[in-house]
Parts: C-alpha cells; sequence; structure tokens
C-alpha cells in the first residue's frame, strides 16, 4: 500500500467512527436537552465542560509526543507507554484533587458539584484509555482507534438512552459516562498489548525531563485551547445561570459535531507529515496545501449553510424551548470553518517541530478570550459569548498560517478560496429563495448546487481526480 493509500485509509476508517461517535453523541446530547430541559441540560454541559478544562492537564502534551516519535521509532513505543503511563497516574491525582477543590469553593448546588465529581472520575479513566489509543494512530493502524471508539461510544449512549427512558436524571447519565470510560480503558489498552506493545513500566528520570521539555508546550498549547473554547460555558453559568448554558451549548454542540471532519484528517495526515518533515519538505508542503484545500471546500458552505437554516435547525433538534440558541448557532456557525482551518495547521507546526514557538500564541487567545467574555458577556449574554470565540480563533488561525508561513511555505492563500467562495454565493441565493421547501432535500440539493459550481469553475484538477481515483484502491490493496 502506497503512502496515500495508506494516508485515505486511515482517514476513512477514523471518519468513519468519529462519524458514527458524533453522531452516536449528538443524539444523545439532544435527546437530554429535549427530556431534561434548558436548566438540567445546562448542569450538564457546565460538568462535563468544567471536568474537560482540568482533562488537558493529564495530557500536557504526552501522548502527542508518543505519535510523533513512536511513528518514527516503532521499537520505542514500550519505553514511551511505560513511561508516560507513570506520568499520566500522577498528573490524574493531583488533577482530580484540584477538581474537587475547586468545585466546592464555587458552591454550587450539590447536583451539579456531584455530577462534576463524576464526570472527573470518567476524564481520568479517558485519558489512560487515549495513552493507549495513540499507539494506533504511531503505527499507523488507526482502524483500532475506530474499534474503540465505535463500541465505547455504542454502551455509553445505549446505557444513557435507557437510563433517560426510565426516568433518571443528571447524576445517573454521569455514572453512565464513567462506565464508559473504564470500558474505553479495558479494550484500549487490551488491544494495544496484544497487538503493538506492551508498556515497560519504569521511572526513568532523564527520560521524564526530556519528554517534558517537548511535551509541556504541546500541552500548554492544548491548555489554552481548551480555554479559549470552552471557558465560555463556565463563565456563562457563573454570570447567566444554567437555562442560559443550556441555550448556548445545544448551538455549540450542533456545529462541534462536524468536528470530527478536519479532526480525522489531520490526525491522519500527522504521522506521516512527522516524517516527511525530516525527509521531504517539498512533500510536507503538498500535503499542507492540499489539506488546507480540501479542507477548505468543505468547511465554508458548512459554515455558509448553517448560518442560513439555523431557524430550521434548532426547532428541529431540540424543540422551542432552545428558540434562544438560533441566533447563537448563527454566530458560533463561523467557528466550523475556523476549526476546519486552523487543526491542519496546527498539526503542520508539530510535525515540524515548531512546538516552542506557539505557546505564547496560544496562551495570548486564551487571554483575549476571557477579555472579551468579561466585556461581552454581561450585557449580551451568550451571543457575546459566540462573539468572542469567533473573535478568539480567528486570531488563532491568522497567528498559526503565520507560523506556519515562516517555517514552512507561504501558501496562496487568496487563489484557493476564491472559487468556493463564489460557489458558496451561488449556493447562498438558492437557500434563501427556496427556504420554503423539505429541508433534507433543500440540504441535499444545495450541496449538489455547490459541487456543481465548483467543477464548472475547474476547481477540481486532473490531479485530484487521479488522487480520487488511487484512493479507490485502497480496499483491495488493504484485503492483500
Amino acid at each position: 500500500m502506497n503512502t496515500i493509500q495508506r494516508i485515505v485509509k486511515n482517514a476513512a476508517v477514523l471518519y468513519a467512527a468519529h462519524v458514527v461517535t458524533a453522531l452516536f453523541g449528538l443524539f444523545l446530547t439532544i435527546y437530554i436537552a429535549r427530556m431534561l430541559g434548558d436548566v438540567i441540560f445546562g448542569k450538564y454541559s457546565f460538568a462535563l465542560v468544567f471536568t474537560a478544562l482540568f482533562a488537558v492537564f493529564i495530557d500536557l502534551g504526552f501522548t502527542t509526543l508518543i505519535v510523533r516519535d513512536v511513528a518514527r521509532d516503532k521499537s520505542a513505543a514500550p519505553k514511551y507507554l511505560g513511561n508516560i503511563a507513570v506520568i499520566t497516574a500522577i498528573l490524574s491525582i493531583i488533577t482530580f484533587g484540584l477538581i474537587v477543590l475547586i468545585i466546592n469553593l464555587m458552591h454550587y448546588p450539590q447536583d451539579t458539584t456531584t455530577a462534576v465529581l463524576i464526570f472527573g472520575v470518567f476524564i481520568v479513566f479517558n485519558a489512560f484509555g487515549n495513552l493507549f489509543r495513540v499507539t494506533f494512530r504511531a503505527f499507523e493502524r488507526m482502524e483500532y482507534e475506530a474499534l474503540t471508539l465505535i463500541v465505547c461510544r455504542v454502551i455509553t449512549f445505549s446505557l444513557a438512552l435507557l437510563a433517560l427512558l426510565l426516568g433518571y436524571g443528571l447524576i445517573e447519565i454521569a455514572c453512565v459516562f464513567a462506565i464508559g470510560g473504564i470500558i474505553d480503558l479495558l479494550l484500549s489498552s487490551f488491544i494495544c498489548i496484544k497487538k503493538f506493545a506492551r508498556p515497560k513500566v519504569e521511572f526513568d528520570f532523564d527520560f521524564w525531563k526530556k519528554a517534558a521539555k517537548v511535551a509541556l508546550p504541546i500541552g500548554s498549547i492544548s491548555i489554552a485551547a481548551m480555554i479559549y473554547i470552552r471557558i465560555d460555558t463556565v463563565m456563562l453559568s457563573v454570570m447567566k445561570g444554567d437555562a442560559v448554558v443550556g441555550w448556548y451549548n445545544a448551538a455549540y454542540n450542533l456545529v462541534r459535531a462536524l468536528e470530527p471532519i478536519p479532526f480525522f484528517f489531520g490526525t491522519a495526515l500527522f504521522p506521516v507529515m512527522a516524517i516527511l518533515s525530516v525527509s521531504s519538505q517539498g512533500s510536507l508542503r503538498i500535503f499542507y496545501e492540499k489539506s488546507m484545500r480540501y479542507l477548505l471546500i468543505l468547511g465554508l458552505p458548512l459554515a455558509v449553510g448553517t448560518t442560513l437554516l439555523a431557524n430550521r435547525i434548532i426547532p428541529l433538534f431540540y424543540g422551542d424551548q432552545f428558540a434562544h440558541s438560533i441566533i447563537a448557532l448563527q454566530i458560533l456557525a463561523w467557528d466550523i470553518l475556523l476549526f476546519f482551518l486552523y487543526v491542519p495547521l496546527g498539526r503542520v507546526i508539530l510535525a515540524l517541530d515548531k512546538q516552542n514557538q506557539i505557546p505564547a500564541i496560544a496562551g495570548g487567545c486564551a487571554l483575549i478570550n476571557i477579555i472579551l467574555n468579561l466585556i461581552l458577556i454581561p450585557p449580551f449574554s451568550y451571543i457575546g459569548a459566540g462573539i468572542a470565540t469567533i473573535v478568539t480563533e480567528t486570531v488563532l488561525f491568522v497567528a498559526y498560517f503565520h507560523v506556519v508561513s515562516k517555517y514552512l511555505y507561504r501558501l496562496p492563500f487568496h487563489k484557493i478560496v476564491a472559487k468556493p467562495v463564489v460557489a458558496c454565493l451561488v449556493m447562498a441565493l438558492f437557500v434563501h429563495f427556496c427556504s420554503g421547501i423539505n429541508l433534507v432535500l433543500l440540504i441535499l440539493s444545495a450541496a449538489v448546487l455547490y459541487f456543481g459550481v465548483l467543477y464548472l469553475l475547474k476547481e477540481f484538477s486532473q490531479e485530484d481526480i487521479n488522487l480520487l481515483k488511487r484512493a479507490t484502491k485502497i480496499s483491495k490493496d488493504y484485503r492483500s
């Protein structure tokens, strides 16, 4: 199997897994919102986001280090897994202690506090499961990651749905997530040890120092990213209450449901990018340009379409009690385009070993987001939080683009954006004048029109067509 086919195979299985898990997750989120109402859904969203803010302190960039370094030297897997497992255990104890301390100091209602503590248990198990899952990426066998993701999400979804149907509420749903985390750890560790590498548990302090020197800048980026992505939920909870958190997260969850598209693409590319960064920077430029172009072609119409159809999407999924979420979705829809673009940029920066260049960028974005939320949330509530998110991630995209332009290649962005913009304008006019037809038919027709206009504008070259033809041979070659 050649490099392109291997990339697309890994991308395909990850995409399938993340689409399936995202759909299950989105359906569960919608069902929780509809069954429990905006106030309890706000508490659920707060507990989930609050613990997610702490989850990055357990990882601190060490799993990314596994992917990058083990992809280059597979024999190093036992040492990396063993040492980083010990580090993860230490960080888990510290992090969970912080969660207990801070949530009790905030004096939230007992049900919210209990849910936070249970979700805290979940993030610990999930961190260890992820430690083993990233090894599948390093060996470029993403089908095993796909398997674990789907199995665990289906189990979590089924148990949560059963709990809701039996009349249970917030605490029981949190317990279901904790159970899913345990199953994730057991399954991921079993596959990793059986198929790839058994962790060599040791206390190699020299390794820890060297690993921390590389990982911590990556971890600082993750911490800052989690702050500017999700701190708004915590700030809304403190300033405006549970119902507002529910309205905002109803919209935000729909937007984030599309995150698997750039994520799977970047994850599948990353091991190859890490290799090309030291063997062929010319090839790395090609991968970078194509990934940005393809993700722009996908992300732009999704952002435009979501903005135009938000007033039909929210009532369809959540019902009339979430009508406030419409304007939030119209604002946050543009986050789709932004994370479609900055995710591949971030992978390129890591592959180039330039992670030390961007902690200041990520920290600056986190600071900007906090300041904007402090200014905008009091007068504009969740609308202000949405605006703060878009401004912050625009700054992030510009900064990442500058770093990649400096150390690899300045992409002629104006050239790759022109034709998709024209196609989107045509699509937007169609959606506006035909807004009364069936929603599914409208979306499908708009998608066909968009790609049809791109084809007429000759956006797809013969090289793109050849790439697609080579990708279609994956199944046959992979089975052989």
